[in-house]
């Protein structure tokens, strides 16, 4: 099992309203069987006596609730569980044991430990749930003879082991299913949080290119100026340091604008909505990274009808080609294949790559975050391809991947 677990909260309110719920079924259970049985006035004192510590913990539970306790804590629960336990455990013993019907009732706070506490204090749950089983089992009040079932030997040591199994069952079940649901929580989190990161980029992206197109005048018009000073000997030679340095920063200046206006992520990237051929838009991408990727051979191909398809080219569709792209980069061996192309019923783009394929678990599980494509080298692509693909469905699109002679992501829009 995953140590690793992390607590999921409670909240104080909900908890209390629970405890009272379980307060008000024994007071209705212990009136029934009062004043219908024939149960000695010993045994009902004595389970009123057991319901009433229920009570008291419903006044702890209300007292941390004003204390401002909106949320308790693992080890509040896992206290609360163990009395619960025993609690449910003093009322069944006090009436019938194993041949009470409601015996397994004792299974909810196994339940409710599974979902909710760490691996190590629900073994403490489950065992003191099994101790309590045996207990139950061999100290016990008779249930009053008009209400005792007719139950023998082998048919009582089957419910006993009916409890034990169901217990360990309930606590692994549950405990892998609450496991699960919080780790697809926290990738949809994630993803969340990462594809928020996405359009930040954008938004700085944006303001890139609007700095290189308002500085680019300014910048030349300070350079023009520059040489006139150099024109003029007189301040050339009184302040030659100082348009030196003049230059120098400029220079600098024009640099950061060009790495800028060339980058993919903030060039690319950023285009307003537009539309362009299914042919241009993959010429595009493959002569955009093979100009800053230039260590592997970037081609495409694409088939006549492709020219006649014009698509859309949203933000988002730069960016979930730009993750595919730079994925098959990182594992291409030597060359990377863009190609477009289309038939009766759709049009497709392919990224192929030469490098070492995916891994079938990761094939068989695409989509799923957390499963990475190739983890032993690279960029981890379990959340990025995941992303990835909730983008292109957001499109209209459909994403699938293979191997072909390597690692093939296709990309498919209906006509």
């Amino acid at each position: 099992m995953d140590n690793s677990k992390k607590f999921l909260f409670v909240n104080s309110s909900d908890f209390l309203l629970i405890r009272i719920i379980a307060f008000g079924g024994q007071g209705i259970t212990l009136t029934i069987t009062q004043y219908f049985f024939d149960v000695s006035s010993l045994v009902i004192y004595l389970s009123w006596l057991v319901a009433l510590f229920l009570l008291m913990s419903v006044g702890l539970s209300y007292f941390l609730l004003k204390k401002g306790d909106k949320v308790l804590s693992e080890k509040q629960i896992f206290l609360f569980l163990c009395f619960d336990i025993l609690q449910i455990s003093s009322l069944i013993a006090l009436n019938g044991g194993y041949t009470n019907p409601f015996i397994f009732i004792i299974l909810a706070p196994i339940a409710i430990a599974a979902s909710y506490l760490t691996i190590e204090k629900i073994m403490v749950i489950l065992s003191l749930s099994l101790v309590c089983f045996a207990l139950i089992f061999n100290f016990y009040l008779d249930l009053p003879l008009a209400v005792r079932p007719n139950i023998n030997t082998n048919y009582s040591l089957g419910i006993m082991i009916s409890l034990f199994i169901s217990s360990i069952f309930l606590v692994f079940y549950l405990y892998y299913f609450s496991l699960n649901y919080k780790r697809t929580q926290n990738a949809y989190q994630l993803a969340s949080k990462q594809l928020q990161n996405e359009r930040e980029l954008l938004k700085v992206g944006g303001l890139a290119a609007a700095a290189v197109h308002e500085l680019g005048t300014p910048l030349n018009t300070i350079n023009l100026i520059i040489g006139d000073f150099e024109q003029d000997l007189e301040l050339k030679n009184k302040y030659t340091d100082d348009i030196q340095t003049l230059k120098l920063e400029l220079e600098r200046c024009k640099a950061i604008l060009k790495e800028l206006s060339t980058n993919p992520e903030s060039k690319e990237l950023t285009k307003e909505i537009s539309n362009m051929s299914l042919d241009a838009y993959t010429q595009s991408l493959c002569e955009q990274f093979a100009k800053n990727y230039r260590g592997i051979k970037l081609d495409y191909r694409s088939d006549d009808e492709s020219k006649n398809i014009n698509i859309k080219i949203t933000p988002e569709l730069n960016i979930a080609m730009n993750n595919i792209i730079k994925n098959a980069i990182s594992f291409a061996s030597q060359e990377i294949l863009i190609i477009a192309g289309t038939n009766n019923r759709e049009f497709h783009i392919k990224i192929r790559d030469d490098g070492p394929g995916f891994d079938k678990k990761f094939i068989d599980n695409f989509g799923k975050p957390f499963y990475s494509s190739r983890p032993e080298k690279g960029v981890n692509m379990g959340l990025g391809l995941f992303i990835t693909k909730q983008m292109i469905e957001n499109l209209k699109g459909e994403i699938l991947v293979q191997n072909n002679n390597g690692a093939e992501v296709k990309l498919i829009w209906k006509k």
